[in-house]
């Protein structure tokens, strides 16, 4: 079984938001990774969004880049794709 709970009105992309203002970035170099339909605006926000390929179709259709599957070093080479690692 699995789930999401969240509060109304208040998105993954509003974290971030509050993130980088915190941070005094801005989202022009934010870069956003998930991989289930509750990750979408925060993809949507931030200026990259990278879905993982075990995600769902949803994310994987919207996303900048598709990542390989997390049990295969997915998010290591996205990294390295984006040169942050």
């Amino acid at each position: 079984m699995f789930g999401d709970l969240g509060v109304e009105d208040i998105t993954k992309a509003h974290a971030i938001d509050r993130l980088l203002a915190h941070l005094g970035a801005n989202r022009q170099g934010a870069v956003a990774f998930g991989d289930a339909a509750v990750d979408i605006p925060m993809l949507e926000y931030c200026a990259v969004g990278v879905a993982i390929g075990n995600g769902s179709e949803d994310i994987k259709a919207m996303a900048d880049i598709v990542a390989g599957d997390v049990e295969e070093d997915g998010l290591a080479r996205a990294f390295e794709r984006l040169g942050l690692m």
